[in-house]
């Protein structure tokens, strides 16, 4: 390794959140470049602080089994995030190439009733931090392939929707302002409400479009009216669907407990091999 890559390993290792800052601002080739000059142990805590939509740009040019070895660094609910924002090719591609115990949790989460709201979110959207100005936000959705947006949805570092910016808005400010300055509310919808109930929202009444947050209240992506009423019509004439809203919430939480303990036991694994 030479001194330069020396350096860029230690920065990233010493300094993970403002690192993940820094890779979200480039093209995600270059990023993800940078991630793949160190090690896994050096790049996962990286992966871990940047914005899911981000991450999934730099896993998407990697291989799956590269892929799998630095969401098993993350955990579940860091890993889940990412994965959600991945087509469902390679999504399958990277979970196949996970261990056993991994799959399992993540798969669980992933899991939502085809009742409910979490079954029918659309991941793959744009995602602004709220530590950036508006010069950055336009930089990002320049560089972004989502689809244009009326709203886009801005998340804290604990992924968790913080606020909205309309897209004109962006365009009424000066470079240096900071976008948490001009957030709008957003309401949202919970992942494992019943689609019923979902139809109810108030959010409607204002909006064609609503994110959507598990029950940790990290946004998982968004869901717009017609896919809603859509998805109701087609498991309308399903029989046996009623408990599908307990179902998920145990499911979250049977996930989120079996990945920190499998966690706990490879972090106890690794240090007995320091020994």
């Amino acid at each position: 390794m030479s001194g330069r890559e020396q350096l860029v390993a230690a920065y990233l290792r010493l300094h993970p959140e403002n690192a993940a800052r820094l890779l979200e601002s480039m093209p995600a080739d270059q990023a993800n470049a940078v991630l793949n000059a160190v090690d896994v142990a050096t790049a996962a805590p990286v992966v871990g602080h940047m914005l899911p939509t981000c991450a999934a740009e730099c896993i998407e040019q990697q291989p799956p089994a590269d892929s799998a070895l630095l969401l098993e660094r993350l955990g579940s609910r860091e890993s889940v995030a990412v994965l959600r924002h991945l087509s469902s090719e390679l999504r399958e591609a990277v979970l196949g190439a996970l261990g056993p115990q991994w799959l399992m949790a993540f798969k669980l989460l992933l899991s939502y009733p085809t009742n409910t709201v979490g079954a029918w979110v659309e991941p793959r959207v744009l995602t602004l931090p709220d530590d950036c100005t508006a010069g950055e936000a336009r930089d990002r959705i320049a560089r972004s392939a989502s689809q244009a947006q009326a709203r886009i949805y801005v998340l804290d570092r604990s992924r968790r929707l913080r606020g909205a910016v309309p897209g004109l808005a962006l365009l009424q400010v000066s470079n240096r302002k900071k976008i948490a300055s001009i957030l709008e509310p957003a309401d949202a919808l919970w992942a494992r409400d019943p689609l019923a109930t979902a139809q109810e929202h108030a959010v409607w009444e204002r909006h064609t479009e609503a994110p959507v947050v598990n029950r940790d209240e990290e946004f998982i992506g968004v869901i717009s009216y017609a896919d809603l009423r859509k998805a109701f019509r087609q498991v309308n004439s399903v029989e046996g669907q009623n408990g599908d809203r307990e179902i998920a919430e145990v499911t979250e939480l049977i996930a989120i407990g079996a990945g920190s303990v499998w966690r706990s036991i490879g972090d106890l694994i690794g240090s007995e091999r320091q020994r």
